[in-house]
């Protein structure tokens, strides 16, 4: 509900029940008023008749009198005696459905016992009809009031929400990524200065977004050249290095001299592939830094994905005299190939980077609740847990002389914090030093399965 609505509401609502207790107590006070009124005339025409018979000295002439007054006023004109029963009658109430009311007076001059009485009755009808009448007088004026009081509260609630509404489309042309503007607010009351503190804002925000437009262009921009200008004399250098070992490899003569070249080859060309392997892992990180958005998950086929990783790291595992084990219960998760390629590679290349003897594995298990746990688990060495908050960093090595001969960049952790972050999940460790690493993380299991 919008606030113009509720302001209107709160209005009109506040406005209604006012007028209605008071139109309520009006109806009440004037009905009471009409009745004591009606009862105190009836009690002085009692009294003005009752003295009028006492000054008749003819008897007979007391139901002529009473016929008059009862034809003239329209009430039922009666005289009681002591007993208080009906001697005599004039008139009738016409309107029997309406309640009745009287009014008596004795007539004066006689004694207790011999006392007579004058009762006059009127009908509540004329009350009724009066009433009737105020009533529609009364919801008449409600009426009014409640359609001017919707008038004035629309309009009162227009100008308040006004600026609070210029506010909000603001803010979402700001979501859109579209331009705004919010001219100054002239009011000098709290919307106002929440209108201009907020504009004030704005303009910095926009002038905030504007440089950072451009700092990110600027990045891509640099990221392009970088990549173009690096890359391909990295790769140039890089064939060189190993045409000059074959050759070197196929003309050694054994000497030392033969043999210290073929050493500082062999230095150079390590040292090359670190700087190929740092650089191709730094454009990677940024690329995913830089897509902050997650990716769509969509069916991954588990079985392409497990061969790349069998025919890239089985070899290297034999390599260091360590068994690789890849199990996998499911054939399929929501995931994106990519990325889940890059987040695996990372962490079997950790894994057996720190590793000197046993096995690693990987699991790829059914959970309960329906999701898909990929597990990394090695025998390494462990990491201590003063670091196990820190591994995620980037350049951050646990043991930085090791990790540097062993060729790692120190960004493979840091590429899986991302590859994570990109599929929206998040990468939990457990790891006991002398006893090896544990390395997971959870995806859906594919739609269907």
């Amino acid at each position: 509900m919008s606030i113009r609505l509720r302001v209107l509401l709160t209005f009109f609502g506040l406005v209604f029940v006012g007028v209605m207790a008071i139109s309520s107590y009006s109806i009440l006070f004037v009905r009471d008023y009409l009745l004591i009124s009606s009862r105190d005339d009836l009690d002085r025409q009692a009294r003005f008749l009752a003295t009028l018979l006492v000054n008749q000295p003819d008897e007979s002439q007391f139901p002529t009198i009473m016929a008059d007054h009862a034809r003239y006023t329209g009430h039922k004109v009666e005289l009681l005696g002591s007993d208080l029963q009906v001697h005599a009658a004039e008139g009738a109430i016409t309107d029997t459905t309406a309640p009745t009311f009287s009014g008596i007076a004795p007539l004066p001059g006689a004694n207790t016992q011999e006392r007579q009485y004058i009762r006059i009755t009127a009908s509540e009808a004329a009350i009724k009809a009066t009433l009737t009448r105020v009533r529609y007088i009364i919801y008449g004026g409600i009426l009014g009031t409640l359609l001017l009081t919707i008038a004035i509260s629309w309009v009162v609630a227009d100008r308040l929400t006004f600026p609070i509404r210029r506010l909000a489309g603001a803010a979402r042309d700001v979501a859109r990524g579209e331009t705004f503007s919010l001219p100054r607010s002239r009011r000098r009351d709290e919307i106002g200065d929440l209108t201009r503190d907020v504009a004030a804002m704005a303009d910095k925000l926009q002038e905030d977004i504007s440089d950072l437009q451009r700092l990110n262009q600027a990045q891509e921009d640099f990221i392009a050249a970088l990549s173009h200008e690096v890359r391909n004399p990295v790769f140039s250098a890089r064939g060189y290095l190993e045409m000059a070992l074959e050759e070197q490899a196929a003309h050694d003569d054994g000497s030392e001299h033969s043999k210290q070249m073929l050493e500082y080859l062999q230095k150079g060309h390590r040292n090359l592939l670190r700087i190929h392997n740092l650089f191709a892992d730094m454009l990677l990180l940024v690329r995913l830094e830089f897509d902050q958005e997650p990716v769509a998950l969509a069916p991954l086929s588990l079985g392409p994905v497990i061969s790349e990783l069998e025919e890239t790291f089985l070899p290297q595992a034999r390599e260091r005299g360590i068994a690789l084990t890849i199990r996998s219960e499911t054939d399929a998760v929501q995931g994106n190939a990519e990325v889940l390629r890059i987040a695996l590679s990372n962490l079997l290349a950790n894994a057996i980077q720190h590793t000197e003897e046993g096995g690693v594995r990987l699991e790829i298990a059914q959970q309960d609740g329906g999701g898909v746990r990929l597990e990394v688990t090695d025998s390494g060495e462990g990491i201590p847990a003063n670091e196990l908050e820190s591994i995620f960093e980037k350049f951050h090595r646990v043991d930085k002389a090791r990790s540097r001969e062993a060729g790692g960049t120190g960004l493979g952790l840091a590429l899986v914090t991302q590859c994570m972050r990109t599929m929206g999940t998040e990468i939990k460790v457990d790891s006991t030093v002398g006893q090896g690493s544990r390395f997971w993380f959870d995806l859906p299991a594919a739609k269907g399965e």
